[in-house]
């Protein structure tokens, strides 16, 4: 055991020292602030205590246990984020990618979503992805996580883990799978990988060990305009706990206003729970959540103040990504300011800022664009975002779309309203708009890797891919087929 010294100035600015050198800036001025308010009057005579864990300072007079380091990065919880199923509802995007890496101006879901948690303080991250689609494709993407968490300038954390391959049955196997595996014995914070979340976390964190649950469940308040039948709505109490949900209520049936977020903390005796459940727990809001309800364990709903969305549609991506663009996500990350509401990468302003001075290249509305583009004259882009290294050629109209990456939009296209895949080409003369008849809340989506031939016309609702996943999309028994060409194939998602 080290040696036990006494606290004085010298050891206090020690401290001071080891947490700049070692916990991230928001844990720091946390930290700083209980150390500067101690006096050398309440430390008489109390002791330092250090090894590879950090720092122990105990003050018997008042009872205060100060923990360096480990202690710190466990204020909050470590990350479960539950990653399944194939996305068919976003078809044709997530035909050759797993919906949490569907992009959302140039940033993945998920990747967005973890952003969020690890500026608040998140440092262990463990994705519990179902199928080679999801893991082999995340696992490339984030790799061991040194380049997520590099670009946010975060040097005290862990390694991303991944949940191993096994016969995951459902969102709640894979935490206790997950739990077991990792020997979770703390509080876990379980995140739906597809959904995008502005949260206080140490409010969350603060609620959920304020009343020591079993589970507390993010719940989002839905104003009475909005459709409540598509979500799981809560049966709460005044004093905000749970006893149970409602899945998808008819209108005006619904026990409340407060939906499932799909983001909850778990307190360490979810284990024995989910021993005690056994096979019966496969699905976190389907089996587990009812279970505890029905069986008195304690559950409480954390009300959510700050924006949520499910994008589970591509109606929904597309929203999220207008919403992003106007600046409603307040964690997401805009860089690379032009003018007020609108941001130009460096390596695309150098190429157009002539033109844009001029007039000859037209912003107007919330626009993002990425870098290495090449943007001729006659563009005109409207509350918008083009991904990165896309082409946009002469006389060409994006108003209220999305061009993922590497897009290459020919001369005297318009486009309104609609959703490009990434690597996909629209041909000269093409058209593709959410607000011609028949017009609907639907949009038109191009999916990845699409040739769409001159003078096309796409309206509300059509999807199109490349023909060699005609059967695969037809096979969901989710979509009808409009028609084919040489190239692509384009169907609709049936109504009802």
């Amino acid at each position: 055991m080290p040696e036990k010294l006494p606290v004085t100035k010298s050891t206090l600015k020690r401290c001071k020292l080891r947490l700049r050198l070692s916990i991230s800036m928001s844990c720091f001025l946390g930290a700083t602030k209980i150390l500067n308010d101690l006096s050398l009057r309440d430390t008489a005579g109390c002791n330092l205590h250090e090894d590879y864990e950090g720092l122990l300072i105990r003050l018997p007079a008042t009872g205060l246990i100060f923990v360096n380091t480990l202690s710190l990065l466990a204020m909050f919880p470590q990350v479960l984020a539950t990653v399944g199923g194939s996305g068919t509802r976003l078809y044709p995007l997530t035909l050759d990618q797993p919906k949490p890496l569907v992009e959302i101006c140039d940033t993945a879901i998920i990747a967005s979503l973890f952003r969020v948690l690890a500026i608040q303080g998140c440092r262990k991250f463990i994705l519990g992805s179902k199928g080679a689609n999801n893991t082999l494709h995340l696992s490339n993407y984030f790799k061991a996580g040194e380049g997520f968490f590099k670009r946010l300038g975060i040097t005290d954390h862990q390694d991303f883990s991944y949940q191993p391959l096994y016969e995951d049955n459902g969102s709640a196997d894979s935490l206790r799978y997950c739990m077991n595996y990792f020997d979770v014995k703390d509080d876990i914070l379980v995140v739906s990988g597809d959904n995008l979340i502005d949260i206080d976390l140490k409010s969350f964190v603060d609620f959920h060990r304020q009343r020591n649950p079993v589970l507390t469940v993010a719940v989002k308040g839905l104003d009475p305009e909005e459709n409540i039948s598509q979500y799981g709505v809560a049966k709460i109490d005044d004093d905000l706990r749970i006893r149970g949900f409602v899945e998808k209520p008819k209108g005006g049936m619904e026990p409340s206003r407060m939906i499932n977020t799909a983001f909850y903390i778990f307190s360490p005796q979810v284990r024995q729970v989910l021993q005690e459940m056994g096979n019966a727990a496969r699905d976190i809001g389907g089996d587990l959540i009812p279970y505890l309800a029905e069986n008195d364990y304690p559950v409480y709903g954390y009300p959510v103040k700050g924006y949520w969305i499910d994008i589970g549609t591509p109606e929904r991506l597309h929203q999220a990504s207008m919403d992003c663009l106007e600046g409603k996500v307040k964690h997401f990350d805009r860089k690379y300011q032009f003018q007020p509401n609108q941001w130009i990468h460096p390596s695309t302003l150098t190429k157009i800022e002539k033109y844009l001075q001029n007039g000859e290249i037209k912003l107007s509305g919330n626009v993002s664009i990425g870098r290495n583009c090449h943007i001729e004259k006659g563009a005109v882009i409207e509350n918008s975002h083009i991904g990165h290294t896309s082409l946009i050629e002469r006389n060409v109209e994006v108003r209220n779309s999305i061009i993922m990456s590497f897009g290459n939009i020919r001369r005297n296209v318009f486009i309104n309203r609609a959703i490009v895949g990434r690597h996909s080409t629209i041909e000269a003369h093409s058209k593709l708009d959410a607000d011609q008849p028949p017009r609907n809340s639907r949009i038109p989506v191009v999916g990845e890797n699409v040739v769409l031939p001159t003078e096309s016309v796409v309206g509300p609702g059509i999807r199109v891919a490349p023909l060699k996943h005609a059967h695969s999309i037809l096979a969901t028994g989710r979509f009808v087929e409009m028609g084919i060409d040489d190239r692509n194939i384009y169907f609709t998602e049936k109504l009802g």
